[in-house]
């Protein structure tokens, strides 16, 4: 939607109903030049104007949808940055990247660190967020047989891969094995489904964001093994009571818990990616038009959150806590891409919350505490390269594909 649209249908409105610039502006308590202005599609109506104007042409919302659309950039020009191209954007985060690769004294590659304006050591889930954005951004800037060849040797037999606390982490096992299954051979889709498997426990079942982060990973691996159908179903399960929406977890005697959008988000991207591999299961289908659907309603900002883990340890220690924090925007902005008859202006909202917090002087993207955690730039160019194909330009297109 254009500012000269906006005019063109102001215009037609005004002309049916038989009225002049001056009629109109006297009832909408505006100039007659300021009508002009915004019938010529030079400016556009503000919010509280464009209002009246769709009260007086009983238009039933229709113009304000029409000046919100305009006020906010499509999709397709908000998926790159004010300046340059998404592929300028891609390059700058792989030479980013590149460069805050950690070396060993012999000048071998050993991995990425969690946040990286720090000078602490490599860890295992900041490698493979490091190696998948790699992936994603599609350049060849480093090579990442090193890098793979020690995530690999870093597993355990009992819980797949730890993070910086011991005992089961599935979000870490699951990231490591989504890397290193795209990324290399050296990992079948068997071994990492039973890695994936190995990883699970009964808290699991109690929080979304693990359920999703293992099932988009199950997904990938085999849509249609049986521990991919077991995720499907306990993230469905892990809805809020007399709801279809996700929040931070699930557990007896919550009071009040609360829809949560980046929550929503994550397992609407999971169920959507398991419905567009084959599983056509209406119970799927239906939670995932029912998430999008409060996520396109939403009128809150696509705000960053965070939550706390508590994961169980062995008998007689106590439970670790992990602090998880979501890049809501990027998931919000993948849950839309793909949805059909989704409002532009509230996906270009979604990808506008998700520029703000990148530094292009940096090629990154920052937390609002300044830190740079390197899952926030995954999260970002993951989202961005989603909406990218969702969103092609036409003469990108195959030919005939409007047909």
């Amino acid at each position: 939607m254009t500012v000269e649209e906006v005019g063109a249908e102001l215009r037609r409105l005004r002309k049916a109903a038989r009225q002049t610039q001056a009629d109109v502006a006297e009832i909408v308590q505006v100039s007659r030049p300021n009508l002009a202005q915004w019938e010529a599609g030079r400016h556009l109506p503000s919010p509280e104007n464009a209002r009246l104007l769709d009260e007086h042409f009983h238009a039933a919302n229709a113009l304000v949808e029409m000046v919100e659309a305009a006020r906010s950039p499509s999709p397709a020009e908000s998926v790159v940055a004010t300046t340059g191209s998404l592929l300028d954007v891609f390059r700058r985060v792989g030479h980013a990247l590149a460069g805050h690769l950690i070396r060993d004294d012999e000048g071998r590659a050993v991995g990425w660190r969690h946040n990286l304006q720090q000078r602490n050591d490599q860890t295992t889930l900041a490698t493979a967020y490091g190696i998948s954005a790699m992936v994603v951004v599609g350049e060849p800037y480093i090579d990442l047989h090193n890098v793979v060849a020690d995530l690999y040797e870093k597993r355990s037999a009992d819980y797949g891969w730890q993070g910086r606390s011991s005992g089961r982490r599935p979000e870490v096992t699951a990231a490591v094995v989504d890397a290193l299954f795209h990324a290399s051979t050296v990992l079948s889709a068997d071994a990492g489904l039973g890695y994936l498997e190995r990883s699970l426990d009964p808290y699991s079942r109690t929080r979304p964001f693990l359920l999703a982060t293992a099932l988009r990973t199950a997904v990938r691996l085999r849509p249609d093994a049986p521990l991919t159908r077991r995720l499907a179903d306990d993230l469905l399960a892990a809805r809020l009571d007399d709801s279809p929406l996700w929040g931070e977890k699930k557990e007896p005697r919550l009071v009040a818990p609360e829809p949560s959008a980046a929550h929503t988000a994550r397992a609407v991207v999971a169920l959507r990616e398991l419905l567009r591999n084959g599983e056509d299961r209406a119970d799927v289908r239906e939670a995932v038009d029912a998430g999008t659907q409060w996520l396109i309603d939403r009128t809150h900002a696509d705000d960053g959150v965070s939550e706390e883990l508590a994961l169980p340890q062995p008998a007689g220690q106590q439970a670790v806590r992990v602090n998880i924090k979501h890049f809501t925007s990027a998931w919000v902005v993948q849950a839309l891409a793909e949805a059909p008859q989704v409002p532009m202006a509230r996906l270009s909202r979604a990808l506008g919350a998700l520029w703000d917090r990148y530094e292009a002087n940096l090629g990154l993207w920052a937390w609002g505490s300044g830190d740079l955690p390197i899952w926030m730039t995954l999260d970002a160019v993951t989202a961005l390269r989603t909406a990218a194909l969702a969103f092609a330009a036409a003469p990108l297109l195959p030919p005939n594909a409007a047909e």
